[in-house]
């Protein structure tokens, strides 16, 4: 404890002046003439100036565009699902000196040296990710690593399946996401399709909601190795029991893309996947309320016990570990995911339990006053 207060006090700058990180002063012989001289030791001068500069002092054109942006968030009505308010204690541990610290590997495992404070964070991150979504570390486990959304899911589907294998999702028109595998009659949009086969399944147009059974029947026909449950634009709860009935029909992995929901499943205010599902993907920047990052759990522990009655373990922990690094990442963003952790220690708090509650009740009202103004016809289609 003594050893971190002292951390704390020799890394604030909140109340006093940051300590040049070297001297400024330079004494040497040259050949050169007096006034090359004096402008050489002027720029040796300026540079440790720089490292300890404000951003206002530094480059005032960004900072004014920063104000502007901030100006423009708080001011504005903010109506797009995938952003958020982070705090300012998230902010600050993006914006430490965690963002200068490489290491490519896991806790414990890393390819450069000095990284025990890294490992304390990573460690610390994973384990209250487990705990904000009341995970049992012996059945689950979970990367902090993955860069964003979209690559995380890229992640997955390169761990467990082998190219051009087959994934079932939400088409994208229905509310499905570029990263489940999109294509048109005519083109390949999504890079997922282009190493994959994908097959989407969509909504029942008449009440707005997917159509389970045509999707068990799609799922009969393509036979998918992975199906995903989740969307970008699809207002309604997962039925999750009834697509990992599909998913057992068909031996194919359930993943659950839980990206815009993750918050409101953190603070247990709808029903969580990770009852049903084999993997689970979300970002952190969105209901999280955490900075841009992403994360993966997966299963762990005893699948099944096969006829023979010995235990069938999941292998998923392997494979996505090593799908991140070294298969599609090198070093980790240890500023992001020191922030993270700090955001997913807000998420078990009542605090946060009754901001995600006034997020529903927000949700509710404003459907209901688009209905009361004629802008929905009714329910299914607000």
């Amino acid at each position: 404890m003594a050893m971190a207060m002292a951390l704390r006090r020799l890394s604030s700058s909140v109340d006093k002046p940051i300590r040049p990180l070297i001297r400024s002063t330079t004494c040497y012989m040259s050949s050169l003439p007096s006034e090359a001289v004096d402008e050489k030791e002027r720029s040796r001068v300026t540079w440790p100036k720089q490292l300890n500069a404000s951003l206002e002092e530094v480059d005032p054109e960004i900072a004014d565009i920063i104000e502007h942006e901030k100006a423009r968030q708080w001011k504005g009505l903010e109506l797009i699902p995938s952003e958020n308010f982070t705090s300012v204690s998230v902010m600050q541990a993006v914006g430490s000196v965690m963002t200068n610290k490489y290491s490519e590997g896991y806790p414990g495992a890393r390819y450069y040296g000095g990284n025990e404070y890294i490992d304390m964070a990573e460690t610390l991150c994973q384990k209250r990710a487990l705990e904000a979504f009341r995970l049992d570390p012996e059945k689950w486990g979970v990367n902090v690593q993955p860069l964003s959304g979209s690559p995380a899911n890229f992640h997955v589907y390169t761990a467990l399946l082998k190219p051009h294998e087959r994934i079932m999702a939400l088409d994208l028109p229905h509310g499905g996401h570029l990263s489940h595998g999109y294509q048109t009659d005519t083109k390949k949009i999504s890079a997922v399709s282009i190493f994959f086969e994908t097959m989407p399944y969509r909504l029942d147009e008449s009440t707005g909601y997917i159509d389970y059974d045509q999707m068990e029947k799609s799922a009969t026909l393509f036979r998918p190795k992975l199906i995903v449950a989740g969307a970008s634009a699809y207002a309604r709860l997962y039925d999750y029991a009834r697509i990992r009935k599909v998913c057992n029909k068909q031996k194919a992995v359930m993943l659950a893309d839980m990206a815009h929901i993750s918050g409101l499943v953190a603070a247990g205010v709808i029903p969580s996947p990770f009852d049903y599902a084999d993997v689970v993907t979300t970002t952190t920047h969105k209901s999280l309320r955490g900075p841009r990052g992403a994360m993966i759990f997966y299963r762990k522990g005893v699948k099944e016990i096969n006829k023979q009655g010995k235990e069938v373990l999941y292998d998923f922990e392997d494979k996505i570990n090593q799908a991140v690094f070294p298969g599609l990442q090198g070093g980790p963003h240890n500023h992001t995911i020191t922030g993270l952790a700090v955001a997913l220690k807000q998420a078990t708090t009542s605090e946060y339990k009754a901001y995600q509650e006034q997020v529903l009740s927000n949700s509710a009202k404003f459907a209901q006053t688009l209905m009361e103004k004629g802008y929905c016809e009714d329910k299914n289609t607000c």
